[in-house]
């Protein structure tokens, strides 16, 4: 057996939303306000007129200008230089709104603590540096700020600092409980505290002792929405699913407009009931039009229940949004296709950047064009992308080994040939490509072109046990080579001895050799390690050759309900002159 397929993994709903169990990172804000998308950023006004040297007002002049024609970097490194020597806080201000628009981490942190250090009294200011460190997961820095800073609610960010705590390393989130823990000696009764740590214990892996100080923390604060969630996400945590549910259905009823704790209901929902966890999720969706995470799941969830209206829905709202835009345009496109809408699958998968879909999307694209009989537009569509890689870096091989396979799929065999020949003029050393070459013309029964193709690869690469173990199955299939394919199937399986296809291979030639119970080891570990109809095909010969029939009958039947019309089982009934019974 050359290869064995891997089969795509299906959509896990609880990794959505990350650990369910924590509460938002930042936890003390309205529940309103985590509801609604974050805006984009505007460019603040000007700075004001004021008594600079008139060095510093050519600086920022310049900056302005810069700004006003797209060159915010010089912009952003204008006022970064005058708020370190001014010590100005507008400045400070300024430079840090110019950082949060282009998004440029290390100066949103430089810029935040400009201004908190301008503005030692500025509540605003302090918080601003703090939760600049926390998106940095700067931590242990935010923490020693927090800490001594004067800010509207120091709670929330002890909070959201712990919150964060899964983003850094486990020695890194030891230190921070340990300091969480000695804070709370000193203040045992406050409950963004206990929350915090909570978050920490949990993150590391102590979910008992968490669950005291949510309980504790609830006690203390019943109507606390964040001691709830991460009680009850402890509660599930534990296994205790009934009670996690039961604990937040009871405040959602006293509470029904808190939106924070319905996400947590229709979060744990997902582990129990998806009709359920899609009616909360649609409810919130529903108040909540511009939230972006709020509108994925709802895609997800329906998409995983068949209701796709619901999901087509949502993933328009996410275009709208220009969010989850390449998943949005992948889930559409599939849609379209299978409404047999062509030129509209085609359009959202087009539209699919590269991502985690990009090679699914290019593989589909191909597809509708050669069913369509459009081979001139598949190709021109190749070469596009072709030219896409060279520019942008991405993958030009993964490109034409997808573009061969479609060819080949669609019974052009010769075009996809010359794909991959023209590839390997540019990069002869290419493994995959002549991997895929190899392949072809062993489909063709080129036994000396595939062999020849397998021999480079083997003679760049000794230890290439991919193309060790084609190569000796091919001579096996194609050749009375028998020794010689052992051989190279002998050292494929020493370099990976769980191989399922490599198994396989050593039993088929085992079985070639007149090895017959060795071969019956080998392909009953190769069948129960990977459940394939080639390889039942290769199990039922021998054990039909071997005198057990009856056994040989069930394998295959085995095989053709995982393949019913296996071409490699129809061949061994014919080749071994066995007449099919009812479900072979």
């Amino acid at each position: 057996m050359k290869a064995v397929q891997n089969a795509a993994s299906v959509l896990v709903l609880a990794s959505l939303f990350g650990c369910a169990t924590q509460p938002d990172s930042t936890p003390a804000a309205p529940i309103a306000a985590q509801a609604e998308p974050q805006p984009a950023p505007v460019e603040p006004e000007p700075v004001p007129a004021r008594p600079f040297s008139s060095d510093t007002l050519y600086a920022l002049l310049s900056a302005e200008v810069a700004g006003s024609r797209g060159r915010f970097d010089v912009a952003l490194a204008n006022y970064l230089q005058q708020a370190e020597q001014t010590g100005d806080p507008q400045v400070a201000e300024r430079a840090y709104m110019i950082a949060r628009y282009v998004d440029d981490q290390d100066a949103i942190v430089q810029a935040a603590q400009l201004w908190a250090d301008a503005e030692p009294d500025n509540q605003d200011a302090q918080a601003t540096a703090i939760l600049a460190l926390v998106d940095a997961n700067r931590l242990l820095e935010a923490f020693a700020a927090a800490e001594s800073a004067d800010t509207r609610d120091n709670g929330a960010l002890l909070q959201s600092i712990a919150a964060h705590g899964d983003q850094v390393t486990d020695t890194q989130r030891e230190t921070l409980l340990n300091q969480y823990l000695e804070l709370r000696q000193r203040d045992p009764d406050n409950v963004a505290l206990m929350v915090g740590t909570g978050l920490l214990l949990q993150q590391q892996g102590r979910p008992d002792e968490a669950l005291t100080l949510a309980e504790q923390a609830r006690e203390q604060e019943p109507d606390n929405t964040h001691a709830l969630v991460l009680n009850s996400g402890l509660l599930h945590e534990l296994g205790r699913g009934e009670e996690a549910l039961a604990l937040v259905s009871e405040e959602l009823k006293r509470r029904p407009d808190n939106n924070r704790i319905r996400l947590q209901y229709a979060r744990l929902l997902t582990f129990s009931d998806l009709d359920a966890a899609q009616r909360q999720f649609q409810i919130l969706a529903d108040a909540s039009p511009g939230d972006p995470k709020l509108q994925r799941a709802l895609a997800l969830i329906a998409t995983e229940r068949g209701d796709l209206e619901t999901a087509e829905n949502a993933y328009y709202a996410l275009l709208d949004l220009n969010q989850s835009t390449d998943e949005a345009h992948f889930f559409l496109a599939e849609l379209a296709e299978q409404n047999q809408q062509w030129d509209e699958a085609l359009r959202h998968y087009q539209q699919v950047e590269p991502s985690e879909n990009f090679y699914s999307a290019t593989a589909r694209i191909y597809a509708i064009y050669l069913q369509q009989g459009q081979p001139a537009s598949a190709a021109n569509h190749y070469r596009k992308l072709l030219t896409f890689a060279d520019e942008f870096g991405e993958n030009g091989t993964a490109i034409t080994l997808i573009y061969s396979q479609q060819l080949t799929a669609a019974g052009l065999v010769d075009e996809a040939l010359a794909a991959l020949t023209q590839a390997l003029a540019d990069d002869p050393e290419n493994h995959d490509l002549l991997y895929a070459r190899a392949m072809l013309y062993d489909q063709l029964d080129e036994l000396a072109l595939a062999e020849a193709d397998l021999r480079t690869i083997i003679e760049y690469d000794p230890n290439h046990a991919g193309a060790l173990n084609a190569l000796g199955y091919i001579l096996t299939e194609k050749s009375d080579r028998y020794a010689e394919a052992y051989d190279y199937i002998k050292r494929a399986l020493e370099l990976q001895p769980d191989d399922p296809a490599t198994i396989d291979s050593m039993g088929w030639v085992q079985y070639r050799l007149g090895n017959l119970e060795i071969a019956l080891r080998y392909l009953n570990r190769a069948m129960n390690l990977y459940p394939d109809h080639e390889i039942a095909a290769h199990l039922g010969e021998v054990l039909w050759v071997s005198g057990e029939q009856d056994q040989a009958r069930q394998i295959w039947r085995e095989g053709l309900e995982i393949q019913p019309q296996s071409s490699y089982i129809n061949e061994t009934l014919e080749r071994l002159q066995v007449e099919p019974q009812p479900g072979e």
